[in-house]
């Protein structure tokens, strides 16, 4: 197989996985909270109450020893996946009503 070739058989496979859910809000409907999950989006509200503006909100979400053992790929997942979760509970909290939707 070239390399043109493996490159398309990639493409199409991770088109079959979006099509069938497996990324972004498909991944998410399912999942049952853990008590990781808990725990950061306790975090995510409290920074959300807070009076002012929180300048450094992934900053507060990823581990810093995680994050300091990480190599720069695992480093990028960490902070993707925070950021991702904190969209998602911030837009939950506005559901909600708890602040104002601004998100």
């Amino acid at each position: 197989m070239t390399e043109r070739q493996n490159m398309r058989e990639l493409a199409r496979k991770a088109k079959q996985r979006m099509i069938a859910g497996y990324y972004g809000k498909g991944e998410q409907r399912g999942r049952r909270r853990t008590l990781e999950d808990k725990v950061m989006h306790d975090k995510i509200v409290a920074i959300v109450e807070q009076d002012g503006t929180v300048t450094d909100v992934i900053a507060r979400l990823v581990d810093g020893d995680a994050y300091a053992a990480a190599d720069e790929v695992e480093r990028q997942r960490l902070v993707l996946n925070a950021a991702a979760t904190y969209r998602r509970v911030k837009e939950e909290i506005a559901k909600k009503g708890r602040i104002a939707a601004e998100v």
